[in-house]
């Protein structure tokens, strides 16, 4: 079977919802013609809408080797290694104690490399407000309601964020604490 062949097996599956033989299929349109860099993309596509973004990754890199220049290829190569870089962070702030530190860092890199990127701010949202930094988490998660206004989970933190950043205010300049801090 040639390559076109597998990769017309390959949309029919997705049409069918079936995302891992579509997978495979590009799979084979690659060992078909490897040196086709439309089967690498169109591959990388599928396979990072199906949770498979190291391969993805590999696949939207040869398709830039093959075809350097290509804006399409190289813009979905630049947004899989964001979406890289977001999953790094997320585990960096799941992690016990989270470190803050270093996943702001793969954020910022996150944002450089696909600027629509709303769950990158999002998380910098929520990484900002681990350390305590209210402003910094209001302007991440207004930035992700910016990219995206349907963005609930982004809404309810921002809710969340300006109300505790109010009590802390308040407990700051109150002068009745003040007093009983005296």
């Amino acid at each position: 079977m040639n390559g076109e062949s597998c990769v017309q097996q390959a949309y029919e599956s997705i049409l069918r919802g079936d995302f891992e033989a579509a997978a495979e299929w590009f799979e084979r349109a690659v060992e078909a013609e490897p040196d086709n860099p439309s089967y690498y993309y169109k591959g990388s596509i599928t396979l990072a809408r199906s949770g498979k973004l190291p391969l993805a990754l590999d696949y939207a890199k040869r398709a830039v080797e093959l075809a350097p220049g290509e804006p399409a290829y190289e813009l979905q190569l630049r947004m899989l290694r964001s979406r890289l870089r977001i999953a790094e962070a997320r585990e960096l702030l799941s992690a016990n104690p989270p470190r803050t530190e270093p996943a702001i860092g793969l954020l910022k890199e996150a944002f450089r490399l696909d600027p629509l990127a709303a769950d990158a701010r999002l998380l910098l949202g929520i990484a900002y407000r681990m350390r305590g930094e209210y402003g910094r988490s209001i302007e991440a998660l207004r930035e992700a309601l910016q990219l995206n206004p349907q963005y609930e989970e982004a809404r309810r933190l921002l809710r969340e964020v300006r109300s505790e950043r109010r009590r802390t205010l308040k407990q700051l300049y109150d002068p009745i604490n003040h007093k009983r801090d005296r």
